[in-house]
């Protein structure tokens, strides 16, 4: 990474400490790794304070950065792929019936669809009776790709889950800007 590190004015030690954190994410362990020593109590201090300087922010942002646009990463892809795994339906992947189950054919499934697929097995075995294949699909898990949709959205925010309990109690949050704090509670109407 020191290849495309901003030109931020830090130390030797520092700029090694955020290309470590950078790789785990642990202030404490990259500490460490970049070189700096004391008990684990004192380095966890000592990384935390770190953390929170302004220029390693700077770096760390603009390294972030960086490494993004090169890799072309962006939120727009980022919330793309987690909501074709949120929006996943097996039956994309196969079809089922009282005679079996069926894989479709994988160069007719669109990259939304196969990107929700997080492995395929294929166990063959051979007895007595025959040859018998068991082929397993699992798809990522959809709970997690939800939840975090809904955080990105803020619909676990506070405000939010408010808004919720009220309905919940026929009661509905509507905007109001002659009110003083700009909302109104009133009968819910669906």
């Amino acid at each position: 990474m020191t290849a495309t590190a901003p030109p931020t004015k830090l130390t030797d030690k520092q700029r090694r400490f955020c290309e470590e954190y950078l790789v785990d994410f642990n202030a404490t362990a990259a500490y460490g790794r970049a070189g700096y020593s004391g008990s684990v109590q004192a380095m966890a201090v000592s990384a935390h304070q770190l953390l929170r300087n302004p220029k390693i922010q700077a770096y760390l942002a603009e390294v972030r950065r960086v490494t993004s646009e090169a890799a072309k990463v962006t939120l727009e892809r980022t919330i793309e792929e987690i909501a074709a795994v949120a929006f996943a339906n097996i039956t994309q992947v196969l079809s089922f019936t009282d005679g079996g189950v069926t894989l479709n054919d994988s160069t007719t499934l669109p990259l939304e669809v196969t990107a929700a697929i997080e492995s395929i097995t294929v166990n063959e075995s051979i007895t007595e009776g025959g040859r018998t294949v068991r082929k397993q699909v699992k798809l990522h898990n959809k709970m997690t790709a939800l939840g975090f949709l809904a955080n990105y959205f803020g619909i676990n925010d506070d405000f939010n889950t408010a808004r919720a309990t009220l309905k919940r109690y026929g009661l509905a949050l509507i905007e109001d800007p002659e009110n003083p704090t700009g909302w109104s509670v009133r009968p819910y109407e669906s």
